[in-house]
């Protein structure tokens, strides 16, 4: 079935669960005004991360995980993305057992009382962000948190201004494969913006992904 997202009713579509403070379940976790940070748990056996699906030719979008591609339970987590052409950046995580949420934009970066941002998560040709911010000014950040096992971040990179995207979890079955990042991409090509009344016609944006598996123990 078509999945639509319109931009008019950002702050309507409820579907996109982002992980709050008092959700436990999510395998990257954002916690709002962070504390002191808490030491990781001890680490386990480390899973065993699959190779990042090759890049495709003309793809726009780079992204890798600081400072490692595994953590413990407990541990930071930092995102670098990098544009290789003008676009809206989204993060979507997907833990070891398919759960699906956006990590950026998320409810804190989206919570400005002067309302959205529309160029906030703007990259220009060549410009890299780190999530969060590296400065340390960032109002949140990504913990490791259960479940334990492979999971990945997908970035997406929109020619359009976007800031939420309508996904569905990934089935469990495939979760932390390859096979989850082309789940994940054929879901967000199926999406259409829905323009305001009297605007131009449903469209598609011209999308690009990359991938980034990641394991926590």
């Amino acid at each position: 079935m078509m999945r639509r997202l319109c931009l008019p009713l950002l702050c309507c579509v409820a579907s996109v669960a982002l992980a709050e403070p008092q959700d436990m379940t999510r395998s990257v976790r954002i916690i709002d005004d962070p504390p002191a940070e808490a030491a990781p748990s001890p680490q386990t056996q480390a899973p065993a991360i699959p190779k990042e699906p090759a890049k495709a030719a003309g793809a726009g979008v780079r992204i890798e995980a600081l400072p490692q591609d595994e953590f413990a339970l407990g541990a930071p987590m930092s995102f670098r993305v990098t544009a290789e052409k003008p676009g809206y950046v989204i993060l979507v995580d997907v833990d070891a057992q398919g759960k699906l949420a956006q990590i950026f934009p998320n409810m804190v970066t989206l919570a400005d009382p002067a309302g959205v941002d529309e160029k906030a998560n703007f990259l220009k040709a060549g410009q890299s962000m780190t999530l969060p911010d590296a400065s340390g000014k960032a109002a949140y950040r990504f913990v490791a948190s259960p479940p334990t096992g492979v999971g990945m971040v997908v970035a997406i990179l929109s020619d359009t201004p976007l800031q939420i995207v309508d996904l569905p979890d990934v089935p469990a079955a495939i979760a932390g494969q390859a096979k989850a990042a082309d789940f994940v991409k054929d879901s967000t090509r199926m999406l259409q913006i829905l323009p305001a009344e009297g605007e131009r016609p449903i469209r598609a944006p011209k999308w690009s992904f990359a991938t980034k598996f990641y394991g926590i123990k």
